[in-house]
């Protein structure tokens, strides 16, 4: 996995840096003619804070792993009846798993962003909206004037339900990614996978359909 895969990496790097700052060490001990395994010795702690620092951030990313792939597992009829936050770190848990680094923004003063998705260099301004009717227009004029304030070139609106074809009119006017039920259901499913999303003309039911490649 490439998490596992980017905690060997800083693993191994943490070890190099060990072994050539207690080369260095050793060499100066050996100029100054002290014995070669003090400066070892003085070395070892630091050794074991690197690896405890190391351990705890390992541990750390896999309870985060672990948690999202519970969150993608959910299914439809518990993400119904989510709260508005625990929606929003379900969104984040599917876009990670579509190969999106996500920040969660604050619960106040987040101008209409709920998440901050980067990848490949492009920062998107997503708004989680879980509710039991079709998202208006207002959603998407939302996180496009909040794009902005965030630093984000691309916007996004997440729902558990669908859009009203003026939604789908305003998101194609601004490029504004729509992800309906159905395709947050299959997003969910793509672990590992990296979805190309964007839309294309709006249907007659209004609702931005999927458009995945793996």
């Amino acid at each position: 996995m490439r998490e596992e895969s980017d905690s060997a990496a800083v693993a191994l790097k943490w070890v190099g840096v060990w072994c050539a700052a207690t080369a260095l060490l050793a060499y100066l001990g050996w100029v100054s003619g002290a014995p070669w395994w003090v400066p070892v010795a003085l070395s070892v702690p630091a050794l074991l804070a690197s690896v405890r620092r190391w351990f705890s951030a390992w541990l750390r990313q896999r309870h985060e792993v672990r948690r999202d792939a519970l969150y993608r597992a959910t299914g439809q009829a518990a993400v119904d009846a989510m709260a508005g936050v625990d929606f929003e770190h379900y969104v984040a848990a599917v876009l990670r798993g579509a190969g999106f680094t996500v920040e969660v923004t604050r619960a106040t003063g987040d101008f209409g962003v709920d998440l901050i998705a980067v990848r490949d260099g492009v920062r998107t301004a997503v708004q989680c909206k879980r509710q039991s009717r079709a998202v208006s227009g207002a959603a998407i004029q939302q996180v496009v004037a909040g794009a902005a304030v965030h630093d984000c070139t691309a916007t996004m609106v997440v729902t558990n339900h669908s859009y009203t074809r003026a939604a789908a009119q305003l998101a194609e006017v601004h490029g504004c990614v729509l992800v309906d039920r159905v395709r947050l259901a299959r997003l969910a499913r793509l672990r590992g996978a990296r979805a190309v999303l964007r839309n294309s003309d709006p249907p007659r039911s209004a609702v931005a359909p999927a458009e995945l490649a793996q």
